[in-house]
């Protein structure tokens, strides 16, 4: 179901390509990404959380309804994550855990726009949906003992329900908010967003609840006339 609300939704932007009043952009854009987390208590754990640089490339389409409001859908490939260390006062030990999730993430945008043909402000904001498919995981373990220490890294492992015979780090299936603002020189768009998700990222069974959260800056560069 989900996957099919997903190819449903890169349909329906799909047929925007025949529109006269639709332009082609490609976008890139920088980016801080965490997980929002709701971790058990941890007995003489101290968590650190920290957000990692991340980026998102792809092409999006705009739809003028008329010359204030669009209609801003795209396909992009978005690098998203977290790094927590965790640090155990007691034994002094130093556990850092850092993952690095791809996805595939369909943004579906309405926005107003404002001002001269070749300065305007603009707002957007509207739903995304986005699947998981690659990715890597981080793992590192310091202490007093150096004979102890360890460190690994391996490919995510998407799924939907976790097991100790059948282990995943993380549910493929992601959908948030995008918040968006900025300026348009010409056919350029520059601007800062925010997208927090609000679905659970960790699979049943792992105990945990994760959502991803993203903030960064863009630019998109519009081809075709701006009037």
């Amino acid at each position: 179901m989900k996957k099919f609300l997903f190819l449903f939704a890169l349909c329906l932007v799909c047929n925007l390509f025949a529109s006269a009043q639709t332009r082609i952009g490609i976008r890139g854009g920088l980016q801080l990404a965490d997980m929002r987390s709701q971790p058990n208590d941890r007995t003489n754990l101290t968590d650190e959380t920290k957000m990692l640089f991340g980026y998102q490339v792809g092409v999006v389409l705009d739809y003028s309804f008329n010359k204030v409001m669009f209609f801003q859908p795209g396909l992009l490939l978005n690098s998203k994550g977290s790094k927590i260390i965790l640090k155990d006062n007691l034994n002094l030990t130093t556990t850092t855990i850092k993952n690095n999730p791809l996805y595939a993430e369909l943004p579906l945008l309405f926005g107003v726009r404002f001002g001269l043909q070749n300065f305007k402000l603009f707002g957007m904001a509207g739903p995304y949906l986005a699947y998981g498919f690659a990715g890597k995981n981080y793992f590192k373990f310091e202490s007093l003992i150096p004979a102890s220490n360890q460190e690994s890294e391996s490919s995510i492992k998407w799924g939907d329900k976790t097991s100790l015979s059948d282990p995943r780090d993380l549910r493929p299936f992601d959908m948030g908010l995008t918040v968006s603002a900025g300026v348009e020189l010409n056919n350029l768009q520059i601007g800062a967003y925010y997208s927090p998700g609000f679905v659970n990222i960790s699979p049943e069974g792992s105990g945990r609840k994760l959502y991803n959260t993203t903030i960064g800056i863009q630019a998109t560069l519009l081809l075709g006339s701006n009037d």
